[in-house]
């Protein structure tokens, strides 16, 4: 145990002398913020190009009447009167009772996929484009996961933006709803995966971890905001999409810019290329090594050569079925997943119902996009200062208060309303980020990405109900709200369950997983 002690302590203490924020660490965010920016605003396409579009039954007799005296509406209704045959009739033409369903609708403009295939009056088929992307992340993250520990960060890093973008410029072709629907799935099932918050984690040392992180993801939320403004700049549903897929098909250049993560490489024996790629960093950042630290690079890569020489075969890297033997990985993992399904219902469901709210559309979204802003900057400050559990327990606690105090707030005053809602929203934000940065440090590194990216799945099962959620309005105004504060003190409660990681270091092995929390590791970490 002293020894892996030892060399879990030195790499730490290497990726310390390395620097955090050097330029080669700067050129890494620049680059995951390009990928992470447009991959953000892929995984919400459905909320521009799907948009409600506001519409009217068409009646052949009173056109010319009803073409100037009659305005559009979402809640309009998909009857018509059985007949109009004067003026008259025209007129009052939906006060009568005596109506029919109507064989044909008038849409207020053509920009949204709504209108393009005629689902005014099926907003069922309008949803159900959020939940099949939604579905199709389910197996994206279970695949990525299991690829990205098996063959590395970067293949995830380079391939899933490549998936999504040829995904997504095929979709902006397509010609029929179901054909849509099929690609939409594919988009998903194929693309994404979360290797650019795994690869943060895992390039920085323990103390500089979270923070590396959060301006990683504020950068990205910088990035996915301007979805805003390209939407209302670019209203047209499938030029729209060009817009925000095409550019992912540069990432096929970060082959040559983006190094594999030296945790999985090290993990799996590659010591050589490790070494390789720290000495790479430390020749960017232009910094010279102590004689600890090169001795270990030394020890390392004689340990392999060694290893070669004798024909000695490499440890094992256990696979996915042996972690689960574990009673503790297998628990955490099950409170994991459940914590990831009530916030990704949450911090989902608000953003895609923040276009319903009062207000311009684009700009609601784009403030949603950018409160995750200043929500990272005090991620940063009180995540390792307070420990993990307290903080995320705290912020959905508040974010229950919020959304459950919009819902009652009067319509005579909703921007009162708005304001508790963003409000929700910041909390939410704070949980979920929080949340997958202990999902990382709970799993060993061989493991760590498939084990997160199984809870992440299940969790994505709340994803998937949150396109739906905005339908609750037509039951009770404010129900939506109530829902998403219901859930997050869910997510509060299994917080309370889940161990504390902010004093340890990222496990490589099962045992040292197992070891989080116990009083005995913290102690020696303390000490250490």
């Amino acid at each position: 145990m002293a020894s892996e002690r030892e060399g879990q302590f030195n790499l730490d203490g290497i990726l310390s002398e390395l620097g955090s924020f050097g330029k080669y660490q700067l050129l890494l965010l620049f680059l995951l913020a390009f990928r992470d920016s447009f991959l953000s605003m892929c995984n919400y396409n459905y909320v521009f190009t799907a948009s409600e579009v506001p519409f009217r039954c068409r009646i052949s007799e009173c056109e010319s009447e009803l073409g100037h005296a009659v305005n559009f509406t979402t809640n309009a209704s998909c009857r018509r009167p059985l007949s109009a045959l004067n003026e008259t009739a025209c007129e009052a033409t939906f006060e009568t009772n005596n109506t029919v369903e109507c064989k044909d609708v008038v849409y207020e403009h053509y920009n949204s996929i709504v209108a393009e295939f005629d689902l005014g009056c099926q907003p069922w088929k309008r949803t159900l484009i959020g939940t099949v992307h939604n579905l199709g992340l389910v197996f994206s993250f279970v695949f990525s996961g299991l690829i990205s520990d098996r063959y590395g960060r970067k293949v995830i890093i380079v391939g899933t933006p490549l998936m999504v973008g040829a995904a997504g410029v095929l979709k902006s072709f397509a010609l029929d709803y179901w054909i849509l629907i099929v690609l939409e799935f594919l988009e998903t099932s194929l693309g994404y995966g979360n290797a650019s918050m795994v690869l943060s984690l895992e390039s920085v040392s323990q103390k500089s971890r979270v923070a590396f992180s959060c301006i990683s993801d504020i950068l990205a939320s910088l990035g996915g905001a301007s979805f805003g403004l390209i939407a209302w700049k670019i209203p047209y549903w499938r030029h729209m999409m060009r817009a925000i897929y095409a550019p992912l098909l540069i990432v096929l250049f970060y082959i040559f810019l983006v190094d594999e993560g030296v945790r999985w490489l090290l993990a799996h024996h590659k010591n050589d290329e490790a070494v390789r790629v720290l000495n790479k960093v430390a020749k960017i950042n232009n910094i010279t090594l102590s004689n600890k630290a090169k001795e270990m690079l030394t020890n390392i890569t004689e340990e392999r050569s060694k290893a070669n020489q004798t024909g000695q075969p490499e440890t094992e890297t256990p696979q996915i079925f042996s972690v689960l033997r574990s009673k503790a990985i297998v628990v955490r993992m099950a409170i994991t997943a459940a914590c990831f399904f009530c916030c990704m219902f949450v911090n989902s469901g608000a953003i895609i119902n923040s276009t319903s709210i009062s207000g311009s559309k684009y700009l609601n979204y784009s403030v949603m996009m950018l409160v995750d802003v200043p929500t990272r900057i005090i991620t940063a400050l009180t995540l390792t200062r307070f420990g993990r559990k307290t903080p995320i327990c705290v912020a959905y606690c508040l974010c229950a208060i919020f959304f459950m105090t919009s819902a009652f707030v009067p319509k005579s005053i909703c921007w009162v309303s708005v304001i508790f809602y963003m409000a929700g929203k910041m909390c939410s934000s704070y949980g979920i980020f929080s949340v997958h940065v202990v999902a990382m440090e709970l799993f060993p590194t061989t493991s760590r990405n498939s084990l997160t990216n199984i809870a992440n799945t299940v969790g994505r099962l709340g994803s998937v109900l949150a396109p739906q959620a905005p339908l609750l309005e037509q039951y009770m105004s404010g129900l939506t709200s109530l829902v998403f504060a219901l859930a997050a003190l869910g997510t509060a409660l299994l917080a309370l369950c889940l161990p504390e990681t902010s004093r340890t270091a990222l496990p490589d092995r099962v045992s040292d997983a197992e070891r989080i929390d116990a009083p005995s590791d913290i102690n020696s970490v303390s000490n250490a």
